[in-house]
């Protein structure tokens, strides 16, 4: 644990205290969000994936996440339905239940939205690319 390096540059380091530092342990992760619009419409994705075995050498608590399909994923869910640059992340492969509780929770099924694999194509995708 340690203070966090920017914003260490305008503010005391006591009030900054409380940074984890260092290496995402490698392994398996869900990057997941769930929000909703003005009008309480729910969304959601679910991307499962991995934590790779890189060193950063860089300050702060980093991890390279590899999810399968990405690219894909990135462009077809995360900006064509314009979701926020952050999101959530789990530290197992918890998609399954995820899925579950986002329903629970009011989400439609066709609201919910996943990393595709190879060879199955997103709504607007071009089925000849």
């Amino acid at each position: 644990m340690k203070y966090q390096k920017i914003m260490a540059r305008s503010l005391p380091e006591e009030v900054i205290q409380g940074t984890l530092e260092g290496d995402i342990v490698p392994g398996d992760i869900t990057f997941f969000r769930l929000e909703s619009t003005s009008d309480a419409m729910l969304s959601a994705y679910i991307a499962q994936g991995e934590v790779l075995p890189v060193a950063s050498r860089l300050f702060g608590s980093i991890g390279v996440f590899a999810i399968p399909e990405m690219g894909r994923f990135y462009r077809y869910v995360l900006i064509e339905k314009n979701y926020p640059h952050h999101g959530a992340v789990a530290f197992g492969h918890f998609g399954k239940i995820l899925y579950e509780v986002f329903k629970y929770l009011g989400v439609c099924a066709e609201e919910i939205d996943y990393n595709q694999p190879k060879g199955v194509c997103y709504k607007t995708e071009n089925p000849f690319c």
